[in-house]
């Protein structure tokens, strides 16, 4: 029996994701900046502070999560548990197959189709939100491109810890 796999966040998989929104909100407080210095109309300048603070917010949220060192997702004998999704444990024998996918250099999604549809706790968490469209019904979306392993090396992991299960 192999040990179970306990996956965590990467810490570059959220600090570079978190970048644009830092960048958008120091252009943003640098033209509020200008604005004041230059005399502009103040409610203008105000907005653009608030979007400023919203963008750095919104960098601060997702840069957040590079310091968050707990298991994200555990693959073992029994079956797979993703914590941001419902976190209930889905076995194995209920998965038909396994598919990487949105490609590029690394793949960002992992897709199990199972042979019924999911708990509800995963079918309606945020991390799974395509599980409420009216195709996929018994598809569970995990997104990896924030966790620290590979795409490939996760489908091996699967394959090793179910054999039955088809790989795409």
């Amino acid at each position: 029996m192999a040990a179970p796999l306990e996956l965590r966040n990467s810490p570059s998989g959220k600090i570079l994701p978190a970048l644009g929104p830092f960048l958008l909100g120091g252009i943003f407080g640098f033209g509020a900046l200008q604005g004041m210095a230059s005399g502009a109309n103040s409610g203008h300048v105000l907005w653009i502070a608030l979007l400023s603070a919203a963008c750095l917010g919104l960098g601060a949220f997702i840069a957040r999560g590079a310091f968050d060192s707990s298991v994200k997702v555990v693959l073992d004998s029994q079956g797979f548990r993703d914590t941001r999704a419902g976190d209930v444990l889905v076995p194995w024998s209920k998965v038909k197959s396994v598919r990487l996918a949105a490609g590029g250099k690394g793949a960002a999604m992992l897709n199990f189709e199972l042979t019924e549809e999911p708990p509800d706790a995963i079918r309606y968490s945020s991390a799974n939100a395509f599980g409420v469209m009216p195709f996929g019904r018994n598809m569970v979306h995990m997104e990896i491109s924030s966790l620290d392993v590979r795409g490939e090396d996760l489908v091996d992991a699967v394959k090793a810890f179910a054999p039955h299960v088809v790989r795409r």
